[in-house]
């Protein structure tokens, strides 16, 4: 029998990068879940609470929520014996991103919240999900990155569904279709700026103090233009809780976190799913169900997001 030792090697995480993608894009799937679902408890909850007020409470208990993970997350880096940033992060420089990030958020929200008012919450959903064929768009007008031809492909099969799914006989938009419209421009707006200033700082700060801001200037707009009721709010508190628990303190902040390395391609084709999830929940929780015509123009809607998101063909260099 041979003395020779057989030494056998433990096994080795040959692709760490792609483990951590992996758990990127779950994140990414997980906040647009919850997003879809939560815009069936936005449009329930205005049964109780008016826009504004709606907005300003559940901002508040996200940017609670955000800060109370900040805290925990700090004070467990301090007891390892880690340095922690003064003042929790929470920095000059932060906080002023963080207004300027609540402050577009609040815009693209507050637009949200009242086109649904009228707008059934699956029609919205999809006009919604026209921001991720407008990113690329805005880049070639305002940073002349050019956008590949599937882009502008996706785009004209968007229009199509647009016309389907918003126009009443063929002739004009209504009110509340075109400020879900502005809503999408909105929220491709805020993905510039998310993308600006959150490689730059830490994500739970930036987020506390953009939810606080759509909280407080929410709330300043609804003593003026509403009048915010306890009694409104204690009746619609799950809607409110869901959306502050879940859709902001939670699915914001998984969002923020994942786009740090998450590939903006894969990331926009798996939030293009938020729309799909919120056409299922409003058939099953608010009994909303759209024509034959409506649903063609979201089917068209849906497959210009995935076209607009298929990458070019990489160009292959001729040697002379």
């Amino acid at each position: 029998m041979s003395n020779t030792n057989v030494i056998e090697e433990a096994p080795v995480n040959q692709n760490p990068v792609k483990k951590s993608g992996i758990a990127c894009n779950i994140m990414l799937l997980v906040a647009a879940i919850i997003w879809g679902a939560g815009t069936s408890a936005q449009s329930a909850g205005m049964s109780y609470v008016s826009p504004l007020t709606f907005n300003a409470a559940r901002f508040f208990i996200g940017g609670t929520i955000a800060l109370g993970f900040l805290f925990f997350f700090s004070r467990r880096q301090k007891a390892m014996g880690e340095v922690v940033p003064p003042r929790l992060g929470l920095s000059k420089g932060t906080i002023i991103a963080g207004c300027i990030c609540g402050g577009v958020l609040c815009v693209a929200i507050n637009l949200m919240q009242f086109g649904l008012l009228f707008t059934p919450v699956a029609k919205a959903s999809f006009i919604i999900s026209l921001y991720v064929i407008m990113v690329p768009i805005a880049s070639l007008l305002f940073f002349k990155k050019k956008a590949p031809v599937f882009v502008w492909i996706g785009m004209s099969i968007a229009v199509t569904g647009m016309y389907f799914l918003t126009l009443s006989g063929g002739v004009a938009f209504r009110i509340s279709d075109i400020l879900v419209f502005l809503c999408a421009m909105a929220f491709a707006t805020q993905i510039f700026v998310i993308g600006h200033f959150s490689p730059k700082h830490n994500v739970l700060a930036l987020a506390s103090v953009q939810f606080y801001t759509v909280a407080i200037i929410s709330l300043v707009l609804a003593f003026i233009f509403e009048t915010p009721s306890i009694t409104g709010l204690v009746a619609g508190l799950p809607f409110v809780l869901y959306t502050g628990i879940l859709s902001s303190g939670v699915a914001y902040i998984l969002q923020m976190k994942a786009m740090k390395t998450a590939n903006p391609t894969v990331a926009a084709v798996i939030f293009s799913f938020e729309s799909v999830v919120a056409t299922i929940a409003s058939w099953l929780f608010l009994g909303q169900i759209l024509s034959p015509r409506e649903l063609f123009g979201c089917a068209l809607i849906f497959a210009a997001v995935l076209v607009a998101q298929i990458p070019p063909r990489p160009k292959v260099e001729v040697q002379p």
